[in-house]
């Protein structure tokens, strides 16, 4: 997923291309859709997982589009004077097209160089709390416009008496944020001091942040749940997707696609079939998104069509079963759709891999190490597959072909026989599989709608609408 569906400027996406930051992690992602809600926020976090990206993004894209380049909008602290250079040279980078920038202040400073460049209302701080506090202090200074207050690696902190010394200075609405890669009872106490009804944003189940061994946290997880694919014959998803609800007509279950539109077209599949679903994705509006989601997690409705979303998106705590209608390109989305359904009941995950999805699926079972087991097409998709020699023998065929207006009309179904003259095994079967026949959609990314005109006519009157 790129940035272009941040609705970003054009400068702040040059200045990510500049950067080399090509798209968001699932992290932070969740970060920029929180930090809009304009609530307090607990970030479980990581420097290494940059998650500035995240929540600087919303704010720099706003100073772009601004004409006015003074004034403190935002405050970032942190107690690692590298980290303060860092953040500021990213800052820097990211805000070059636009001219927007920030100033640091750290005890390495001039103080009273500082205390002019902070009476030049810089419009991001990035800055150590020592010493943010000791310039306020001495230049009797308070901030009437800053929108955002954030503390990055929280649990670094070591005096939060400063901190609320700059929080205090700060006047009217302002998000607090507090970044943290593990929790504390002193980061509890600070978040009781500073924050208001404070939400925490993460992609794990736990708070605290796993060590670099982050396969051990990740595996055992994985392999807690039974994880199954289904080999789909062409142009049969929605037929085999269709079948295998029905033989789990009981399970909650979320199924993800590869895009908004597909996942709108699932919808009408399922509600023409009469099973309840509703269908989510980033085009909908906040309060519709969150209706249609508390349907599901209500019990409302039994299956969730997720388009373009990442699992680390949905607030989940579970669901009996996740179907990937469309395989994950990035391994980490396997992962994070393995962890949505949780451990110690009768979850599973099962994979619908197409020819088209084959390379995505052994890409992430070389990287899991261990491949999902397959599991056999539903019995009513089998029965609808159409073997070559009964084609031959079809005493309908001579009479569909008289029917006809055009003499071409029979001939590619001819050729096609005669290419089909060796043994008919189960590979061949999967091949005469007739198209779904669920609002003419294909299975896959694409999403593609059948032919229509004279030619989909003799199509559908030649035996198109075999499932019927």
């Amino acid at each position: 997923m790129s940035f272009n569906q941040f609705r970003l400027s054009s400068e702040i996406l040059k200045g990510l291309k500049d950067t080399k930051i090509d798209h968001p992690t699932p992290l932070q992602k969740k970060i920029f859709k929180a930090v809009q809600e304009k609530k307090d926020l607990v970030i479980n976090s990581t420097a290494e997982e940059k998650p500035e990206i995240g929540y600087l993004l919303s704010l720099l894209n706003d100073l772009s589009r601004s004409q006015r380049k003074q004034g403190t909008r935002a405050i970032i602290l942190t107690s690692d004077p590298e980290r303060v250079t860092a953040l500021d040279e990213w800052i820097w980078a990211i805000g070059y097209h636009s001219d927007t920038g920030s100033a640091k202040f750290t005890e390495e400073g001039s103080l009273k160089q500082q205390l002019n460049e902070l009476s030049a209302g810089p419009v991001i701080i990035v800055a150590t709390p020592g010493r943010l506090a000791e310039l306020l202090e001495n230049g009797k200074m308070i901030f009437r416009e800053v929108q955002q207050m954030i503390v990055d690696r929280a649990e670094l902190i070591d005096n939060w008496k400063q901190v609320e010394v700059i929080s205090n200075r700060i006047l009217g609405t302002c998000q607090r944020i507090f970044i943290a890669a593990k929790d504390s009872k002193v980061l509890r106490d600070a978040e009781k001091l500073l924050l208001k009804e404070p939400e925490l944003v993460t992609t794990r189940k736990k708070d605290a942040v796993p060590e670099p061994e982050t396969k051990q946290d990740t595996s055992p997880v994985l392999k807690e749940i039974t994880q199954y694919y289904i080999n789909v014959p062409p142009r049969a998803k929605i037929t085999t997707l269709m079948n295998h609800l029905e033989n789990h007509s009981s399970d909650s279950v979320v199924i993800f696609t590869a895009s908004r539109k597909t996942a709108d077209r699932l919808y009408k599949v399922l509600r023409k079939a009469d099973k309840r679903a509703v269908s989510v994705h980033k085009g909908l509006e906040e309060k519709i998104f969150d209706e249609r989601f508390e349907r599901f997690t209500s019990g409302d409705v039994q299956n969730l069509i997720a388009g373009e979303l990442s699992a680390g998106e949905l607030p989940l705590e579970f669901a009996s079963q996740v179907v990937n209608y469309d395989i994950p390109e990035e391994v980490e989305e396997y992962r994070l759709r393995a962890d949505l359904i949780g451990s110690g009941k009768a979850a599973r995950i099962v994979s619908l891999v197409s020819r088209q999805d084959q390379k995505d699926m052994s890409t992430i079972s070389s990287s899991l190490g261990h491949a999902p087991e397959e599991i056999p097409l539903p019995k009513a998709v089998k029965k609808k597959i159409t073997p070559v020699e009964s084609e031959k023998k079809s005493p309908k065929e001579p009479k569909a072909k008289s029917a006809g207006k055009q003499k071409t009309g029979g001939k590619p179904r001819n050729k096609s026989s005669r290419k089909s003259s060796k043994p008919a095994n189960s590979d061949t079967k999967l091949r005469q599989l007739p198209r779904p026949t669920f609002d003419q959609l294909e299975g896959g990314r694409s999403g593609k709608k059948e032919k229509k005109g004279i030619f989909g006519f003799i199509k559908g009157f030649f035996g198109g609408n075999r499932e019927e």
